[in-house]
């Protein structure tokens, strides 16, 4: 109780003392004056801290008006707010930007469908199927116009041939019946009895006409035949020629066994090409040849192509003799609970165990 007493004591006369603090500066200050107001310079005191009371407020106005100026109007934040995002020409433009080696991007995979049926293949690979397909179509078009080309005029010789040919052979056949309506109009019984010897001469002159026309018709025959056989000949030699021009960019194809299985696999790619026997019989040019196999090559490593890429994934790895192998106890266990969930997928203790491993 003392203590108490002792501190509202305290606390009371404490008060007091700043009671009459503040009534000695009232009275100081004029606020008991008859008049009620307080001296001028008090006045003066108050209308300079209401001034500067003011100027702050306008100054703090003004700041925030520039802010908000600034906030609405800055040219620089609406550029950088309305900046599009940045175009590449290509896809090593892009790398580059973003410092990555493209050879480790040409590493990854990307979805491709053949037929319907959408495989997982390295971009690399893809690039260059594209590139091989591309020479080949490319090749392809050359030697077909070259081909066109040559079976234009090879074609056009033969029909100008055959056309002077048939004009020969028309005006032989003209005159032989020409001479044979000469021959008829001549009454060579009557003539031979009034007239021996001018029937003598008249069966010559018509023996030789006829021999003449048919020395003609022989000769063009003779002709025919000639050209028939330089044709057959030159045919040969082409395609002798061709074929050594083929073994010397395939060596591979002097053994008979390899160029029997290569051919196989040209036949029946072309032949789904629609090509039919016949057609692929007519094909002598070494260049088509090289064509046709790389084609078939390339559908038989497109088909393979998915097998291969499984083959990779599921293959293991496997250390080196002699070096240290550093096993992680999780993949382990999740490994094996992997193996005995592949072993029966209905077994529930296989499921909870391959299910912790992902906790």
């Amino acid at each position: 109780m003392d203590g108490t007493q002792a501190t509202t004591q305290t606390g009371a006369a404490g008060l007091m003392d700043s009671t009459e603090s503040q009534f000695e500066s009232f009275y100081n200050a004029g606020a008991f004056e008859p008049s009620g107001e307080p001296p001028k310079e008090s006045q003066g005191a108050d209308q300079s801290a209401s001034s500067n009371a003011d100027q702050t407020a306008q100054t703090g106005q003004q700041d925030d008006a520039t802010t908000q100026h600034g906030q609405g109007d800055d040219p620089t934040a609406q550029t950088e707010q309305g900046a599009e995002a940045p175009t590449y020409e290509s896809l090593d433009a892009l790398l580059t930007s973003l410092k990555v080696d493209p050879t480790s991007v040409m590493k990854l995979h990307v979805t491709t469908k053949i037929d319907g049926v959408e495989t997982q293949v390295p971009l690399e690979q893809v690039l260059k199927s594209y590139q091989l397909e591309g020479h080949v179509n490319n090749k392809s078009i050359e030697l077909s116009n070259q081909r066109a080309a040559f079976e234009q005029e090879r074609q056009a010789f033969r029909t100008a041939f055959q056309q002077q040919f048939t004009h020969n052979q028309n005006l032989g056949n003209l005159a032989l019946q020409m001479l044979n309506h000469d021959y008829q109009k001549v009454d060579w019984g009557r003539l031979r009895v009034e007239n021996p010897a001018e029937f003598a001469a008249m069966q010559s002159d018509f023996q030789q006409r006829q021999g003449q026309i048919q020395n003609h018709l022989a000769q063009l025959q003779q002709q025919q035949a000639l050209a028939q056989q330089h044709q057959q000949t030159t045919l040969q030699q082409s395609i002798a020629a061709e074929n050594e021009r083929m073994l010397g960019l395939r060596p591979e194809w002097r053994d008979r066994a390899a160029f029997a299985k290569d051919k196989d696999q040209m036949t029946q790619y072309a032949r789904g090409l629609g090509f039919k026997d016949a057609e692929l019989s007519q094909i002598f040019d070494h260049r088509y040849m090289l064509i046709l196999h790389d084609a078939a090559r390339y559908q038989a490593l497109q088909a393979n192509a998915p097998q291969a890429l499984k083959q990779v994934r599921q293959a293991p790895v496997v250390a080196k003799p002699g070096s240290r192998t550093d096993v992680n106890p999780q993949e382990a266990r999740r490994a094996q609970a992997v193996e005995r969930f592949n072993r029966n997928p209905r077994d529930i203790d296989a499921q909870t165990a391959l299910f912790d491993t992902f906790g």
